[in-house]
């Protein structure tokens, strides 16, 4: 499997879904935004707008779900969007419509799920649709995608990430060749809830002792 092009970009994953709200795996579904996902989706169009360096371009997967969540970011931007169906959440065969809690056993045994789609091909297929997206612009792009699509990342480069990400928390990855395992330095966004100015913090997300921590 070919590296991720070591360049700058963000990602973020889709604001809250019906689905997401119901505590049921989505998987391939086509679950939409609840009206707290939209409002989700309006903060993170605000962080997006005070960032010093903006995204070039949005890809998203054909999901309604990632779609939705990049038009509404875009409307500060107004840059160009792509559409990936290679960004798409993993399809979970059996476990799609599901509660979480009964998710997370039938994850232990996923090669036997029926109808579920391969994890080494789901995560062949996230590298190739990353790795398309950040290779076309010299200047960083947003990819807007799915928690699945998260952990994938993390797991391609050996590092294990925790079982769910935020709805529309956007994260900055910044190219840093020193780094072992995941080749970048990780910063999250937040606007100050008195001034509105964006707070950047670094992240922990794919660290590997505070992400085992995380998933235990």
């Amino acid at each position: 499997m070919s590296p991720i092009p070591l360049k700058h970009f963000y990602m973020i994953r889709h604001g809250e879904t019906e689905a997401n709200a119901a505590q049921i795996m989505a998987g391939s579904i086509d679950s939409p935004l609840t009206e707290r996902g939209r409002q989700q989706a309006l903060e993170a169009q605000k962080v997006v707008k005070k960032l010093t360096k903006k995204p070039a371009a949005i890809f998203h997967s054909h999901l309604s779900r990632a779609r939705d969540t990049a038009l509404i970011i875009n409307k500060s931007l107004n840059v160009k969007l792509y559409e990936d169906p290679d960004l798409a959440e993993i399809h979970a065969g059996e476990m799609e419509g599901v509660p979480y809690a009964e998710c997370h056993a039938l994850f232990n045994d996923w090669p036997s799920i029926k109808g579920g789609e391969d994890q080494n091909d789901f995560f062949e297929r996230v590298r190739r649709g990353k790795s398309r997206a950040i290779e076309q612009f010299n200047d960083p792009i947003l990819i807007v995608c799915h928690g699945g699509v998260m952990r994938a990342f993390g797991e391609i480069h050996g590092v294990p990430t925790p079982g769910r990400f935020q709805n529309a928390h956007l994260y900055e990855f910044v190219p840093n060749p020193q780094k072992q395992n995941l080749p970048w330095n990780i910063f999250d966004y937040k606007l100050c809830s008195e001034t509105q100015n964006l707070i950047r913090t670094e992240s922990n997300i794919y660290d590997l002792d505070s992400a085992s921590k995380i998933a235990s």
